[in-house]
């Protein structure tokens, strides 16, 4: 028979676990001192201490954050259940809304390097999408510690992916790490030029590779004003505006869909090089990165289409995802 205190006492332990997980991150991933996450948290100095104390001790904290224990923080399981994904790992909120948009992306960042670090095979390969968070995931990896891994960009756009696929070689220790890069831009200026590219057999080669490798970390994109493709000059700030006349809530890598996950007719599609959402579902694992408020119909948009295996998100996202009537 069931005794209902077994299942108050598993909730008690999620949840320490979860206040664990949050001091941990303020203390080695923020690095606030014990006094403000303390204040933060409402908690005592002394509190704050023997948590970061008991964290380590368990496990949870050894280099990194280990994540597992990411991985069991509430909002994760309750977001992998309710969309059917294969994980969930929701980064803490800072608190105050103070950071700025690259300082919420490198947070993001930290949690999908954190996840693919972990679950990332020497030996195996990685599609790298296109844009600012998923850059800097690449960045954030120590590539050293994981053994031969082996990158293929998922698009064109050379001038975005350069100093990420260098930086992930020079903080290697040793040339573990090799790379693919489809040598064009990720949109071309006229459609005839991107046929042609594409023609190209050494561009046909890389964009196959992109279809098969084991893994893909890639961002979620809106048609906003100040988005990556706008700020790369593929796209001007009136255009976003017809694509949201459109209908269009979001792309993954370059190719926008609607709110329901459907892939919008546009022009813009001719010209873009890349492989397909089509081709990027039949990737054994693909892992989204992004966060902010104003990128939830986005995201939610990519995983009614199905896109998504793993999210990174943060807090605030997470909960607008799993209000009742969102999914």
């Amino acid at each position: 028979m069931h005794d209902p205190r077994d299942g108050a006492a598993d909730a008690g332990r999620a949840g320490n676990e979860e206040l664990l997980l949050r001091v941990a991150w303020f203390y080695y991933k923020d690095e606030l001192t014990q006094e403000e996450i303390a204040q933060r948290l409402a908690l005592s100095r002394a509190s704050v201490g023997r948590m970061l104390d008991r964290a380590r001790k368990i496990g949870m904290v050894t280099i990194n954050l280990n994540v597992d224990h990411l991985a069991a923080f509430e909002l994760s399981a309750r977001l992998a259940r309710t969309f059917g994904l294969r994980e969930a790992l929701v980064v803490p909120d800072y608190g105050d809304g103070q950071t700025s948009t690259a300082q919420h992306n490198a947070r993001i960042a930290l949690g999908g390097a954190q996840f693919l670090s972990t679950h990332l095979p020497t030996g195996s390969s990685l599609g790298v999408g296109w844009g600012d968070t998923a850059s800097r995931v690449i960045r954030a990896i120590n590539f050293a510690a994981i053994g031969a891994v082996h990158m293929v960009t998922l698009t064109g756009g050379v001038d975005g992916y350069l100093q990420t696929i260098m930086s992930s070689r020079t903080d290697a220790e040793s040339d573990t790490t090799t790379a693919t890069v489809i040598p064009t831009p990720i949109v071309t200026s006229t459609r005839s030029l991107a046929t042609a590219l594409r023609a190209e057999p050494a561009i046909q080669s890389v964009l196959e590779a992109a279809t098969q490798v084991d893994q893909a970390i890639v961002g979620v994109g809106t048609p906003a004003e100040d988005a990556t493709i706008v700020r790369m000059g593929y796209l001007t700030a009136e255009e976003t505006g017809a694509l949201r006349d459109r209908g269009v809530v979001g792309d993954i890598l370059g190719q926008f869909y609607n709110a329901n996950g459907k892939v919008v007719r546009l022009p813009i599609h001719q010209r873009r090089i890349g492989i397909d959402l089509a081709e990027l579902k039949a990737v054994q694992r693909v892992v989204a990165v992004a966060g902010g408020i104003h990128k939830t119909e986005a995201i939610l948009g990519a995983l009614r289409g199905g896109y998504i295996d793993v999210l990174v998100t943060d807090e605030h996202v997470a909960t607008r995802l799993l209000e009742p009537g969102v999914a």
